[in-house]
């Protein structure tokens, strides 16, 4: 994964005041609502969020080669969350898994493996550290 740096928009976005349909389009709701700034959508603690641009499809389909991902270090790395973590010195991104003594770091693509990490005073967290939670994601088709 590589680090970007964030930068704050000065864009403010118009949000539609409805939500758009999977299936058949809804012609009658044609209006906007307030506008809506992408840093505040997606950004809540600036000085705890870092972007990444993710490589590899160990998350697919969710997350894809390419995808940029909102991480952010204040919240609790939780069972069921994405998280970034740095297993063996190299950043990962995986959903996190804790049961007893093992934190699972856990892929979406069924074709990558679990990785294990044992959680006892022996382990070695200069190598194996829960970075930060992914809070959000920007995809560009």
């Amino acid at each position: 994964m590589k680090y970007t740096s964030l930068k704050s928009s000065v864009t403010a976005l118009e949000l539609a005041d409805f939500s758009v349909a999977g299936g058949f389009p809804n012609p009658c709701e044609d209006h906007l609502s307030n506008s809506i700034s992408l840093d505040d959508l997606l950004i809540k603690r600036p000085s705890s969020t870092f972007l990444f641009r993710v490589s590899g499809c160990s998350m697919s389909p969710d997350i894809t080669d390419g995808t940029i991902i909102v991480v952010d270090r204040s919240v609790t790395a939780k069972s069921g969350r994405i998280v970034v973590a740095t297993i063996d010195n190299e950043f990962v991104v995986k959903e996190l898994d804790i049961k007893d003594s093992t934190a699972r770091f856990i892929s979406r693509n069924p074709e990558h493996k679990t990785i294990e990490v044992t959680l006892d005073p022996d382990n070695d967290w200069e190598s194996n550290i829960i970075w930060g939670v992914v809070t959000g994601l920007v995809k560009i088709f």
